[in-house]
């Protein structure tokens, strides 16, 4: 079933504490509040909803509006924001580890030449083991980049997957004509407040 998800992430000021939540807003929020294994001052928040509309309704409400401030007062940072509609995401969401990769295309490189790459990385990482899948799609707001939603047992499932063979036969080919930035994230439910 197809996802429009948002992916916030940004560094958090000290002393961090989870965001407040009222009951209407956590049946609105499917994933949120991942913090990065690799730096533990950076949160990922991941938003999925049903619909692209969903999303311009929820960020016109009363409780958008709430949330947002809410993730204003804990950055230290701006915030890193992007959309994407998924086909698949809930399984990658919910595994253990949650590999974030965005491709963004060096100057004079186009999507069309990205896209068939990605394709074919995703058919190369089905054989991995320990992987829970990955979903992929360009970015909404982000017209030269594209977003990858990997699952993963462990992090090093991942490094494990791609340090020789056919995926990084074409990550390799991937890194000529796009910048490659990624993170993994152990994704926790949002909690309320006490």
């Amino acid at each position: 079933m197809s996802s429009y998800i948002e992916i916030l992430h940004f560094t958090v000021c000290e002393g961090f504490e989870p965001v407040p939540v009222n009951d209407e807003l956590r049946k609105l929020l499917s994933k949120a509040e991942g913090l990065n294994g690799q730096v533990a001052s950076l949160l990922f928040v991941v938003i999925d909803f049903a619909s692209k509309d969903a999303h311009a309704r929820f960020l016109a409400s009363p409780d958008g509006f709430a949330f947002e401030q809410a993730l204003t007062a804990l950055s230290a940072s701006p915030f890193v924001r992007y959309c994407a509609e998924f086909e698949e995401a809930e399984s990658r969401l919910n595994a253990p580890i949650t590999e974030f990769v965005t491709f963004t295309l060096k100057e004079d490189n186009r999507m069309d030449q990205l896209e068939p790459l990605v394709h074919e990385l995703q058919e190369k990482l089905l054989r991995s083991k320990m992987f829970y899948g990955s979903s992929w799609a360009p970015i909404a707001n982000r017209p030269n980049m594209y977003n990858g939603l990997l699952g993963w047992i462990t992090v090093e499932a991942h490094w494990d997957a791609v340090k020789d063979g056919p995926p990084k036969e074409v990550i390799d080919r991937i890194k000529q004509i796009a910048d490659l930035w990624l993170v993994h994230a152990a994704l926790k439910p949002l909690t309320k407040s006490k």
